[in-house]
């Protein structure tokens, strides 16, 4: 429901694309819960004070709301990193998706590129290997192209993606 007249057409519009099941959600979650003195991807941090939801859990939850107002679950399209792609499947088999439907949640990893040093030179992992770092949200269509994801979408008449990050 659309509060402002002069975006009513605008809000029409995507609620209209949202009942039809055009929009899909992603997001970009190969970030590690580090800095939050978390030892596994940030998704699977706990945030929420009594029921200590994760983020993984509340952004299912809020997909699941998504569902009830309009009809259709988005589908749910998970960028990891190579670090953590497997534990984050390991959540999410955990949890049993969240309530979701095992089906409309996909997960790939993104892309990575060589490191560079301050001075501009590539990073070397060893005397004969490249460090690599992932290539982030810059890489993320790239990685959607890649791991088949825009063909899924594309087969689900999939139009618009609502892009938000673990962060």
């Amino acid at each position: 429901n659309c509060p402002v007249p002069a975006v009513s057409a605008s809000c029409a519009a995507g609620e209209a694309a949202m009942r039809a099941g055009r929009v899909a959600a992603f997001t970009v979650a190969g970030g590690q819960g580090t800095r939050l003195g978390y030892p596994g991807p940030k998704g699977g941090f706990a945030i929420t004070p009594i029921r200590n939801a994760t983020l993984f859990a509340v952004f299912a939850e809020n997909l699941i709301g998504v569902g009830r107002r309009y009809g259709r679950v988005p589908a749910w399209y998970i960028m990891t990193s190579p670090l953590n792609h497997a534990a984050t499947l390991e959540i999410f088999e955990a949890n049993s998706y969240f309530g979701l439907n095992r089906a409309d949640v996909r997960f790939f990893p993104q892309g990575q590129m060589p490191a560079f040093l301050p001075d501009g030179r590539i990073a070397m992992e060893q005397k004969h290997r490249v460090s690599l770092s992932p290539d982030g949200h810059g890489g993320s269509l790239a990685a959607l192209a890649n791991s088949g994801s825009l063909a899924d979408m594309r087969s689900r008449g999939i139009e618009v993606i609502s892009y938000f990050q673990v962060d």
